[in-house]
């Protein structure tokens, strides 16, 4: 609990008469009438705050409500010689800010000024960095100039319901320049939880401000003066020092909170800022092309020297008016301070104003702490790549750390590597990779626990849960069995509640790269992912496998955008699978063949040729690599070249065709010459010829099935007819061995229904046909086995897809039936308009319901094929 009574507030208890006013003016400012009535007169000249005013309980503080706006701004009136300790405290614990993660200290651009595009870019990036970084922002808090557009970007950020985080600016301005002041004085029995009605006048009084109402702290530095600009400069620069010198665990650099001073134009008050910083070794942004002393300070930098003829001429230059009223003692500290700042370049970035964009604001203030943190901290190698990797420096790391004077360790980039995965920094990642980095060894099971745990979206695994449920796919329940088991196992490592828990972590240790790129992809980081992609084993199937998952989750999402973002990153996969496979086709056709075969237990020990009939990747499977390797498969040991005539010859005359070698097969100089047995082995296992015999044999089956059912039906069955039954038995045993193998993918597939449903009708016919006794349980018998036999019929169209010039054709034909069928609806409406017109007109209150369809359906449809109508 803060304790409020620490701070202080500051009133004038000795009256000095300032001799330059015509009225009874102390030279604190305040007239006499404002000073307590036992205050004390100073007969001397000199007015000093910390002798002549004394510090009271603070009486300004709470909450600023302005009209007209519904935004409360934190604000309180404070002694100048507060500590920086309490001040901290205050934020922290009475305002409960959060520990910041930087420090943006804004200074210059008082004055009002057009606000230009590229300063307004300049203004939204701070504010975004701000935001994203967990940052601070310090200004003057007076609506004015820079301060006032700090404040509206501020207010924007938060009306806009999209932004994540809260910005965090607050505003360091003299409790005696303030206009209306008197209002944000509590009375004596004010309640604790105080908001005070500030009245908005942008008109200046007496040269004083107006406070900013779009900060969100403000803090009012008082010292018992009214009219004294700047008394609030020097508590400021102490805080900030205290911050970027204050160890705090909560910090994410080295435990202590970088601070930056960003520098915009300015004058006086700007140049004693930007030396205090420097002398605090506080990295300071100058702005260069924003006027006046920003751009003395720039135009010196890179000067061959800084003579004091040379900085006169500077400050003639950019700020003629200024340094021509100066006097020869405030010129002479000018200069000295202009050369203090010189002399410390390496605390020094110059922003050009002509080359702002979002990124190079951003890599000027990385660039700024890099220089500041490796003076300080030279040898904190790990630190400094830390920060150059919170604000993603590429370029500074690899110039700058990773270079031949430094050789960096595997265990020494561990830290860095997980926040580069965690935060998606792709390029440091393949550059940590590039310097030895041991990927597997740091891969642990504790490792990637936390990545599938603390830095894992809930809504992917709930994707994952429905995609699973719905596909019944075997890689989709490996992943899933795999995120299950870092999500429950991890939290609860004794537990083994998790079946299947030793088999999941075996798989782990053995391919932890493949997990990893699992974890990416599923989140859809397509650079990080492609990085992780080239360091693991079997690219082709992981490639396969990844464009597969992100298409089934990307049906199972009703974001349209990251639907298509997966799309994208399954298409692009896809040609990496088939540009790497290609490649390896072209080089060594062997060894690409075994890379189609290669099966990986991360992806449900599947190949890459089943992942892509899965998938139905068609490309894939076209191209000339796995067609030929299909075809190798398909002839077996024979030769591809062997013609289709010789092989149905064969078929019925192999033991002396197959003697006289008649077929030919492949060969391998260390076979040797084969004997005729293992030619008729080969021959009758291969898979053309068991496919030739499995289309003779269904053929058989039909023209037996054709006869019995027009020549040989008795009352009782026949032989033929017991054959029938015996080869439809056959069937349904081949149909039992494609459920067992997988059930659900046996009833996705309309012709393993067709099948399933063929089976069905011809043991329900026969079950009628079996009452031989009664007439009518016969007849219903073979009419239902000869409709039946339409669809045993209709599977040979299945079975013909496989021939190279029927295959194109049947396929056409099953997509032209899906047009087919709305151009039937159509026809449709237009047929039963007809017939109910016609009926209506022809026949009056007809109450047949057959006769009513009759006209109304059959006989409109006749008529369009040209049947006369009798009764028209």
């Amino acid at each position: 609990m803060f304790n409020m009574k620490v701070i202080k507030k500051r009133e004038c208890v000795e009256y000095t008469k300032d001799p330059t006013s015509l009225e009874d003016k102390c030279k604190c400012g305040y007239l006499l009438t404002n000073h307590p009535e036992d205050v004390q007169r100073n007969k001397k000249n000199k007015w000093s705050y910390k002798k002549h005013t004394k510090e009271l309980p603070t009486d300004a503080f709470g909450e600023i409500q302005t009209e007209n706006h519904g935004n409360r701004v934190k604000y309180i009136r404070l002694s100048r010689d507060t500590s920086p300790e309490i001040l901290h405290e205050l934020m922290t614990k009475y305002w409960q800010l959060t520990t910041p993660n930087l420090v943006i200290s804004v200074t210059g651009g008082a004055k009002n000024f057009s606000l230009k595009p590229r300063i307004r870019k300049i203004i939204s990036r701070l504010i975004y960095i701000a935001q994203f970084k967990g940052a601070w922002i310090f200004t003057g808090g007076t609506h004015h100039g820079l301060m006032k557009y700090i404040g509206k970007k501020v207010r924007d950020n938060k009306i806009n319901k999209s932004s994540e985080g809260k910005v965090v600016a607050i505003g360091f301005a003299a409790w005696g320049m303030i206009s209306n002041r008197d209002l944000l004085i509590q009375s004596p029995n004010t309640e604790r939880n105080y908001i005070a009605q500030y009245v908005m006048d942008e008109s200046k009084h007496e040269s004083l401000y107006c406070l900013d109402n779009n900060h969100t702290h403000l803090i009012f530095v008082d010292n018992g003066s009214h009219g004294h600009p700047s008394i609030e400069d020097e508590l400021r620069a102490s805080f900030e020092k205290y911050l970027s010198e204050h160890s705090d665990p909560d910090s994410q650099c080295n435990k202590k909170i970088p601070v930056v001073c960003f520098t915009y134009s300015g004058g006086k008050k700007t140049l004693k800022a930007v030396h205090t910083a420097v002398n605090s070794n506080i990295p300071c942004v100058v702005v260069e092309g924003s006027g006046q002393i920003a751009n003395v300070i720039t135009s010196l930098i890179d000067a061959e020297g800084t003579s004091l003829h040379s900085i006169k001429e500077k400050l003639l230059q950019y700020l003629p008016n200024t340094a021509s009223s100066l006097t020869e003692e405030e010129t002479e500290s000018w200069i000295q301070w202009i050369k203090e700042i010189i002399g410390k370049k390496h605390l020094l970035t110059v922003l050009k104003m002509d080359e702002v964009e979002d990124e190079i604001v951003s890599n000027a203030i990385a660039s700024a702490l890099y220089k500041a943190y490796r003076t300080n901290i030279q040898d904190n190698w790990e630190d400094q790549l830390k920060l150059l990797l919170d604000w993603n420096q590429l370029e500074l790391a690899t110039n700058e750390l990773f270079t031949g004077d430094r050789h960096w360790k595997s265990y020494e980039l561990e830290d860095a590597m997980f926040v580069a995965l965690e935060k998606d920094r792709p390029e440091f990642v393949r550059l940590f990779l590039e310097n030895g980095f041991n990927l597997p060894k740091f891969l642990t099971s504790e490792t990637l626990g936390q990545l599938f745990t603390k830095h894992f979206d809930t809504r992917i695994l709930h994707r994952l849960k429905y995609t699973k449920k719905s596909s019944h796919d075997p890689q989709l329940y490996s992943v899933w069995n795999m995120v299950q088991y870092f999500q429950y196992n991890m939290k609860q490592r004794n537990s083994s509640s998790y079946c299947g828990m030793e088999d999941v972590s075996a798989v782990i240790k053995k391919h932890p790269i493949q997990i990893l790129f699992i974890w990416a992809i599923l989140q859809n980081r397509r650079q990080l992912s492609a990085v992780i992609w080239e360091q693991g084993k079997g690219s082709t199937l992981a490639a396969l496998g990844a464009s597969k998952l992100l298409r089934s989750l990307a049906k199972e999402t009703n974001d349209v955008n990251v639907a298509d973002e997966s799309e994208e990153i399954a298409n692009e996969y896809e040609r990496r699978a088939i540009d790497l496979f290609t490649e390896c086709y072209n080089n060594d056709e062997e060894l690409a063949e075994e890379l189609l075969t290669y099966s990986c237990d991360v992806w449900g020990n599947s190949n890459c040729l089943e992942v892509a009939v899965e998938a139905e990747n068609q490309t894939f499977i076209a191209q000339p690599g796995v067609q030929n390797f299909l075809i190798k498969k398909w002839y077996g040991e024979m030769s591809r070249d062997t013609k289709t005539w010789r092989i149905i010859l064969a078929l019925f005359f192999f033991i002396p065709l197959l003697s006289c070698e008649f077929i030919s097969f492949r060969k391998k100089p260390s076979d040797g010459k084969r004997s005729h047995m293992w030619n008729y082995v080969h021959f009758l296992t291969s898979p053309c010829v068991v496919f030739s015999w499995t289309v003779i044999f269904y053929i058989g089956f039909l023209l037996l099935f054709a006869y019995v059912l027009l020549m040989d039906f008795q009352t009782l069955p026949t032989g033929k007819e017991i054959v029938v039954y015996m080869l439809v038995f056959i069937l349904l045993c081949g149909e039992i061995r494609q459920m067992h193998l997988s059930l659900f993918k046996y009833f996705k597939d309309r012709w393993n229904l067709m099948d399933f449903m063929a089976i069905v009708y011809f043991i329900v016919g026969v079950v009628f046909r079996l009452h031989h006794s009664n007439s009518a349980a016969l007849y219903t018998g073979r009419v239902i086995l000869c409709l039946d036999y339409i669809i045993f019929t209709l599977r040979l169209i299945h079975i013909f897809t496989i021939s190279q010039h029927l295959g194109p054709k049947i396929i056409m034909l099953q997509r032209m039936f899906i047009d087919l069928f709305f151009f039937l609806f159509l026809f449709a409406i237009w047929i039963v308009a007809f017939g109910v017109a016609r009926q209506g007109i022809l026949r009056l209150n007809e109450h047949r319901w057959e006769w009513i369809f009759r006209s109304v359906l059959y006989e409109p449809y006749l008529a369009v094929f040209g049947e006369s109508i009798s009764d028209v």
